[in-house]
């Protein structure tokens, strides 16, 4: 009997472990995100919303919607700027992102950011 309840007590214990590390529960996890840089650097990179179709990836998008065409690093340095916590290694199909916009007049506004 006793053999029993410490096999139990041994699989429930794994299985929590297991649970709260899995879903990212811990709050010192989450507390090491910085949140406010991104949202101050967003408002100098102009964008557009794009729906992603299959075999899209960003620098076929970014090609697509833009004349000029930055740099790889730019581009994905921008990228990770207006989609935080997104891959974009894996973009979802069906699922909306926001691509950066190299125009004549973002041109400007997006050399000077650090």
């Amino acid at each position: 009997m006793k053999k029993r309840f410490f096999t139990i007590l041994f699989i429930v214990a794994c299985w929590t472990s297991y649970v709260d590390l899995s879903s990212g529960s811990l709050p010192a996890g989450q507390a090491a995100q910085p949140v406010t840089p991104a949202v101050s650097e967003k408002a100098a990179v102009s964008y557009q919303r794009v729906t992603i179709a299959p075999g899209d990836t960003l620098l076929s998008i970014t090609e697509r919607i833009n004349e000029k065409q930055p740099s790889i690093e730019k581009a994905l340095k921008d990228f990770a700027i207006l989609n935080p916590s997104v891959n974009p290694n894996h973009l979802q199909i069906g699922k909306t992102y926001a691509f950066p916009r190299y125009d004549k007049s973002s041109d400007s506004s997006t050399t000077g950011t650090p």
